[in-house]
């Protein structure tokens, strides 16, 4: 009782300077209210403290955490076109710090492709070996027959000039070989560009596919590209990377293949976009509602003050809630429809024992 008068004789002694520190709370939650966020996460359904949630945490901290899946739909989908389209999309997500992996035809193909240019090199490398060797040794003998054959120059001359310019072309095919390997990018490794070579690299020799592409090519018509988070990976990054995923699909359209973006951090921001429009939707609806009802029942003098006071109670539980970074969750939105009914109830009260005081001829100023 002591604050209860201790606060009403605070409000009729200064009424301006509470109305202006109640104002300037009602703007500092208000803008609170702007910073809460949606949580769909584990952590909204088990506590952080449990065993089971701390295993969770470690093994996405080890092994990654949740997985979006871009699935591709066609009739031919293993074109260099389509894998350029993937590789396009692995290029916009290369920097991107939230993920620990990616993983689709693309990077099988890539692989298969940096073998190759080993093998190649390699290949070349031994061919450069044996030009050298065979154009050295035939020098050597050369030279040795010149100095035996010195009696016999007039039937060896035109034949030994011979072997001397064939060992010289082969010391130049070397050489030029060397060149190719250190300054030409023909034997890269990447993408092919070709059909005949991509086919080559993803089917054997039966013409049967590949069993390493079995998990992200599901048939003819269906292709996989799975990205994985790292771990513990909030809502906000998840959302970003998502954003990033479906403006590269908007913005470079393939005429060759349908695409869908899927999984449970897709799934996740889907519900969190739900609850907010299902918040608005809810709130504009009791908004209405409530003005009709006080405009024909509450028969009284300012009757949607109630009203004011209702919003205000929402808008400082949202903007509390937002600077102590508690998150909204499917939990917790069941408090505000509560929040509301409670606090529509005591303010009509309120307002309707105070409006009975003042009829009766109550002094606002009696203690």
């Amino acid at each position: 009782m002591r604050v209860l008068k201790f606060f009403s004789q605070l409000i009729t002694r200064h009424p301006m300077r509470v109305i202006f520190v109640a104002l300037a709370i009602i703007v500092l939650l208000a803008v609170g209210a702007q910073r809460v966020n949606m949580a769909t996460g584990n952590e909204t359904l088990v506590r952080a403290d449990t065993k089971v949630y701390e295993d969770n945490q470690k093994l996405e901290e080890e092994f990654g955490g949740e997985s979006i899946t871009v699935v591709y739909e066609g009739d031919n989908l293993l074109t260099p076109e389509n894998l350029h389209h993937m590789k396009g999309l692995e290029d916009q997500l290369k920097y991107n710090d939230a993920i620990f992996s990616i993983l689709s035809p693309v990077t099988l193909v890539e692989e298969i492709s940096s073998k190759q240019q080993d093998n190649y090199k390699q290949g070349v490398e031994e061919i450069i070996d044996g030009l050298d060797e065979m154009g050295a040794n035939g020098l050597n003998n050369l030279e040795q027959g010149l100095s035996q054959q010195t009696g016999q120059l007039e039937n060896s001359q035109a034949e030994q000039e011979q072997q001397r310019e064939e060992m010289a072309n082969l010391i130049s095919i070397s050489e030029n070989m060397k060149m190719m390997i250190d300054y030409s990018d023909t034997i890269q490794a990447g993408l092919p560009e070709k059909q005949s070579t991509l086919d080559h690299m993803i089917y054997n020799d039966d013409d049967q596919l590949r069993s390493s592409f079995e998990e992200f090519v599901i048939d003819e018509k269906y292709m996989l590209m799975i990205i994985k988070f790292e771990g513990n990976v909030d809502d906000v990054k998840k959302s970003d990377t998502i954003a990033t995923i479906n403006n590269y699909i908007k913005e470079n359209t393939n005429e060759d293949a349908e695409i869908m973006v899927s999984g449970k951090p897709v799934l996740d921001k889907s519900i969190r976009t739900s609850m907010k429009e299902s918040m608005q939707k809810m709130l504009m609806l009791s908004v209405a509602f409530m003005i009709i009802v006080l405009s024909v029942v509450f028969k009284v003098s300012w009757r949607l003050l109630p009203l004011v006071v209702i919003l205000v109670a929402v808008i400082g539980t949202v903007g509390l809630m937002g600077w102590l970074n508690i998150p909204i969750t499917m939990v917790s939105m069941a408090v505000f429809p509560i929040l509301i009914g409670l606090g529509i109830d005591y303010a009509i009260q309120f307002h309707s024992r105070y409006t009975e005081e003042l009829g009766e001829g109550e002094d606002i100023y009696e203690e």
